[in-house]
């Protein structure tokens, strides 16, 4: 599958929220292909990485490089530096399992730190799944559910898969 390094973004978007360089701008049009070539993705992506030290959405772009090169460990440590980061940077508890609607702030549409700590939140639940820890998948995604009842990061779609891997048809994962 190919796609441009900026697809790794589509949803914690660079453009608008930071000043990129013109070589960080070329780097995010290069083509890359993870199944067959995850070390150049990886490489790229840490070029960018380099130029934008502080930017959330640069680690949230190589978790999903990680997962989708099945490095699930690697995707995962940095699935949680993301939660703690965004979670700070919207202002409230990175403690995911412990949070309620109230407590985020919920609005529609979501933006900013909150959707992209939501999304990685899903990110969690999914990548659980791929690692094989189905109970942290499915807290993640009965959480998920809680903090995102309008679905607005598409979590349904991972409950789906969790659902189809345990056989649970049911509301609740377990």
């Amino acid at each position: 599958m190919t796609m441009l390094v900026r697809d790794l973004f589509d949803d914690a978007p660079l453009a608008g929220q930071l000043q990129v360089s013109m070589e960080t701008e070329r780097l995010l049009r290069e083509p890359i292909n993870i199944a067959q070539d995850w070390q150049r993705a990886e490489r790229l992506l840490h070029q960018v990485r380099a130029e934008l030290p502080r930017a959330t959405e640069v680690k949230i772009a190589l978790y999903k490089m990680y997962a989708y090169a099945f490095r699930t460990d690697e995707s995962l440590v940095l699935i949680h530096e993301a939660l703690a980061e965004t979670a700070a940077a919207a202002g409230f508890s990175p403690d995911w399992q412990t949070l309620s609607l109230a407590d985020i702030n919920y609005r529609y549409p979501l933006t900013g730190a909150t959707r992209m700590f939501l999304y990685t939140l899903k990110a969690l639940g999914f990548v659980s799944m791929r690692h094989g820890d189905l109970v942290t998948a499915g807290m993640a995604l009965n959480q998920l559910e809680v903090l995102d009842p309008d679905d607005q990061v598409g979590g349904s779609v991972v409950r789906g898969i969790y659902a189809g891997l345990t056989g649970d048809e049911d509301d609740e994962c377990h």
